[in-house]
């Protein structure tokens, strides 16, 4: 009798501390699932967050890029604009010691109409005058000053810029090729290259400030930078190769 109350009381023992661990195990199990859950949820939130901030950094970048490209449409658009007001009279400029070919297009003429500033001042051999830093000389028809001009504020611009803006300003005509560096003058207030000549046509001198002599540089006015107190002189010349300009302005 003793006997078998031993075996009930191991057996209910038995069967409590497997019910026991049972319930542990089921607790386990559920707390496992619950940390597998939340580093699943924890996981999915990071990548939602690293998701959309890179949406929102995609975003940042279009407008940024929406914003370079209209200002470089805007840029592109004052450029051209700047272009067309720039260059009414013709296509493009240089002067004789210039490089390029003269392809002239049909522009006005008439020197006589389109001359503004014509005061029928002949050079004389302590000419040009010092007042004014821009000069156009006619010497094949009497030494004519047909324009002079002071252009202390276009400092550091080149010769050929300085010239397209005083003739246009001025609405005097002009037939000029190239563009930037290459610009070349054909013809100035209807005095065209080859015309009184084979070797006829327009040619720039310089005079440094703080120098007395006039040089005549080989470089196209394009090429060429003008500085405040630097006299500036166009000349239309019949011989614009053999022009001996160091003995014409002694």
């Amino acid at each position: 009798m003793d006997k078998n109350k031993k075996k009930y009381v191991i057996a209910a023992s038995a069967f409590v501390i497997c019910f026991i661990l049972f319930i542990l195990a089921i607790r386990v199990q559920k707390m496992y699932a619950n940390n597998v859950t939340n580093e699943q949820s924890t996981s999915q939130k990071k990548q939602s967050d690293i998701g959309k901030s890179e949406d929102k950094k995609s975003i940042e970048v279009k407008k940024e890029n929406k914003k370079a490209e209209d200002s470089s449409t805007k840029t592109e658009a004052a450029k051209n604009k700047e272009n067309s007001n720039t260059k009414t009279s013709s296509t493009a400029t240089a002067d004789i010691s210039g490089e390029g070919s003269s392809k002239t297009s049909n522009t006005q003429e008439n020197s006589k109409a389109n001359s503004v500033v014509s005061e029928n001042i002949k050079v004389k051999p302590d000419d040009p005058d010092e007042q004014y830093s821009f000069q156009f000389i006619d010497t094949v028809n009497g030494n004519n000053v047909f324009l002079k001009k002071n252009v202390d504020n276009m400092d550091g611009e080149t010769v050929g810029y300085i010239t397209e803006r005083l003739l246009d300003e001025a609405k005097i005509s002009y037939k000029a090729t190239g563009s930037v560096s290459t610009i070349y003058f054909a013809a100035i207030n209807g005095l065209e290259e080859k015309k009184a000549g084979k070797l006829s046509g327009w040619c720039y001198y310089v005079r440094k400030k703080g120098e007395n002599k006039f040089q005549k540089p080989n470089v196209g006015s394009g090429q060429w930078i003008y500085h405040k107190g630097d006299i500036i002189v166009w000349k239309y010349l019949a011989d614009g190769i053999h022009d001996g300009y160091s003995d014409d302005w002694m």
